[in-house]
C-alpha cells in the first residue's frame, strides 16, 4: 500500500514540475511574442507552492532533507535509533502545530481572491495542512520503522 501511495506522489510531484515548467516556457514564448499572459506568474507561484509543501512531505520518507550527524561516530546505534525517536516525535508534535494553524489559515483565507486568476486563496493556502498530514504519516512510519529497527540513520 504505501509503495502505491509513493508511486502516486512522484507521479503527482513529477506533474507538477511538469506543469511549472511548461508555463514558465509559455510565458517566456508569449512575452517574446508581445502577448501579456498575467496569470502564468500567479499560476507558476501557486503550483511552486503546492510542490514545495507536498515534496517536503514525501523527503520526510525518503530521509532526503539534511542531517547534522556529527555525533554517530561516537555513539552507539541503539543510542542513535533512541535519539532518532525522540527527534521524530519532536517533529510530530510541530507537524501538529503545522496542520492546526495551517487550517486555521485556509479558513481565515477562503475568502480573499488571487488577484489575478481570482480564485480563493484558500486553494493556495490548503497546500499547508495537506502537506502537514503527508508529513504527520511519513513521521509516523519512520518512527515505526526506527521501533522495529528496520532503517538505520535518518
Amino acid at each position: 500500500m504505501e509503495k502505491i501511495f509513493n508511486k502516486i506522489m512522484r507521479v503527482l510531484l513529477a506533474t507538477l514540475f511538469s506543469v511549472i515548467t511548461l508555463i514558465a516556457v509559455l510565458q517566456v514564448l508569449s512575452r517574446f511574442l508581445g502577448i501579456s499572459m498575467s496569470w502564468t506568474d500567479e499560476a507558476m507561484r501557486f503550483l511552486f507552492i503546492w510542490f514545495t509543501f507536498l515534496g517536503t512531505g514525501y523527503a520526510i520518507r525518503e530521509k532526503k532533507h539534511i542531517v547534522v550527524d556529527f555525533l554517530s561516530g561516537s555513539i552507539s546505534e541503539p543510542v542513535l535509533r533512541i535519539i532518532d525517536i525522540f527527534v521524530h516525535l519532536i517533529m510530530l508534535f510541530f507537524i501538529f502545530v503545522l496542520i492546526k494553524y495551517g487550517f486555521e489559515v485556509t479558513q481565515v483565507t477562503a475568502i480573499q481572491k488571487s488577484s489575478v486568476m481570482r480564485i480563493s486563496m484558500s486553494y493556495v493556502f490548503c497546500a499547508i495542512p495537506v502537506s502537514g498530514i503527508l508529513m504527520m504519516f511519513y513521521t509516523t512510519l519512520n518512527i515505526v520503522d526506527l521501533l522495529k529497527g528496520k532503517e538505520g540513520r535518518s
